[in-house]
């Protein structure tokens, strides 16, 4: 057997912990292809149609799912640099912006976003395979479907590569094919044909579904970049991951969009059913596996980011494994429990997210590349006592005050602020969020500069919990 070979049946050690430079591996294209088939799946055809059924007519969804795309992909491929330079998942490096107690509220924020998408997953790849096999229900193809997900999860890191890559090739073939079979079904209604402006609100919602289903990825990206030689041009990783988000989520929304625009009147699933037949149901369940451990393994991340405020956490396969287990867990129960109307809720799950993770982007990414230029004290992540103390104030407030000026601007199906009216009821939210709390972090950083402490020499890390 060759290294190579031997290395991918490994079980994944580490987890919160900092890679060694000696256990450093992969390249950069490897991102390109993970994010490539992370992307290629039937959750972006349905959230394509979700776009469509907006009420914009083909084209303007194909211009929104693009703009928003662009947008999202930009921000997360900037987090994704972090990953090989700081050898840490996303959620610990936030730590340097917010303090080791501060950022707590994040990691619970991530680990609701990690099994509302394993759930959401679950029920659309469930009710794909109950199109092709009515007699078995959907809570047991849930079941069935959980089973690859946890093991690809439990060997880690490798194998969620390589799964990705796997699913670049077939589910990327297969999403081509399925747009050749809707644009040779029937032509698109006249009304879909339409190049009059949409109302600005509507045009809007499309961007910003997009901008937050490329920003969900923000908080574990670069958990899958972390393994990188430290070495590696932080230009070449961007472009790897921006590249292999936009084209994979701008194609399977595409096909997604041209579907409902086509088959208005029938769910993503029933559509694809009837456009492309059992065959593309089948692959587009199956599209979702790596999607559901990616959740699963960065929700595991999340629980020990919590109990590393009581204690340590060393590397250790079980560590890492408990909390995934448990993750993945929280997700199926969630799926089987709401599964008759967890999707049809999913655009208001996605509207929630972006308001709650816009700040914490714009703060890391002004921290990161603006105020402290990649320079950190990678140690004091793990202790209250480091550099970045308990509670960092100039994150949290800034972090604050963008979430709070954010109200105003939303337009949500619960809630619409009341600065949006006049604006035909588009949520400009996100980039109200963005822009203030980006200005502010850059304000107070400046306004009060930060000290650069010294941390404590790390202790020798071990199995187990100390």
């Amino acid at each position: 057997m060759d290294e190579g070979a031997a290395a991918l049946l490994d079980i994944e050690e580490h987890h919160i912990d900092i890679i060694p430079d000696s256990e450093r591996h992969g390249r950069v294209w490897h991102q390109f292809t993970l994010w490539l088939g992370g992307n290629t799946n039937i959750f972006n055809v349905v959230l394509g149609g979700v776009v469509v059924s907006f009420g914009l007519s083909f084209y303007w969804a194909l211009i929104a799912i693009a703009v928003g795309t662009c947008i999202g992909a930009l921000l997360i491929a900037l987090h994704a640099t972090q990953g090989p330079k700081l050898g840490v998942p996303q959620m610990i490096q936030s730590r340097g912006q917010f303090g080791f107690y501060g950022s707590s509220f994040l990691f619970l924020a991530v680990f609701l976003l990690n099994f509302g998408f394993i759930a959401a997953q679950f029920v659309i790849q469930a009710q794909s395979l109950n199109f092709v096999v009515p007699g078995v229900s959907i809570p047991a193809w849930i079941l069935v479907l959980a089973v690859p997900a946890v093991v690809i999860g439990i060997y880690g890191y490798r194998w969620v590569h390589r799964a990705a890559q796997v699913t670049a090739v077939l589910v990327g073939i297969t999403i081509v094919v399925m747009f050749i079979q809707a644009l040779s079904f029937r032509s698109l209604p006249h009304g879909q044909q339409s190049l009059a402006a949409p109302p600005f609100g509507l045009f809007v919602a499309g961007v910003a579904l997009l901008v937050i289903d490329m920003l969900s990825f923000g908080p574990f990206v670069s958990d899958y970049s972390r393994y990188l030689p430290r070495d590696v041009k932080p230009g070449r990783v961007f472009a790897s991951i921006y590249l292999g988000n936009v084209i994979a989520t701008v194609a399977a929304c595409a096909v997604g969009a041209y579907m409902a625009a086509l088959l208005p009147s029938d769910s993503s699933v029933q559509a694809i059913g009837k456009i492309s037949g059992s065959w593309a149901l089948v692959i587009m369940a199956l599209s979702l596996v790596n999607a559901d451990t990616f959740n699963a393994y960065t929700g595991a991340f999340q629980i020990l980011s919590l109990a590393n405020m009581v204690r340590r956490p060393r590397p250790s396969a079980a560590l890492r494994i408990i909390p995934f287990l448990f993750t993945m867990a929280v997700g199926v129960v969630v799926a089987e429990l709401g599964y008759r109307s967890f999707v049809t809720n999913l655009s208001n799950f996605l509207n929630v997210l972006l308001v709650i993770f816009i700040p914490w982007s714009a703060v890391n990414l002004t921290d990161y590349f603006l105020v402290r230029h990649a320079s950190y004290d990678v140690p004091s992540f793990f202790t209250a006592d480091g550099a970045y103390g308990g509670f960092a104030w100039r994150g949290l407030l800034a972090y604050a005050i963008g979430l709070g000026l954010e109200f105003p601007f939303v337009s949500q199906t619960y809630y619409t602020g009341p600065l949006v009216k006049h604006l035909g009821g588009a949520d400009i939210s996100w980039l109200v969020g963005f822009v203030v709390s980006a200005a502010a972090y850059l304000l107070l950083s400046r306004a009060a500069p930060l000290r650069r402490q010294h941390a404590p020499a790390p202790a020798p890390l071990q199995a187990g919990l100390e």
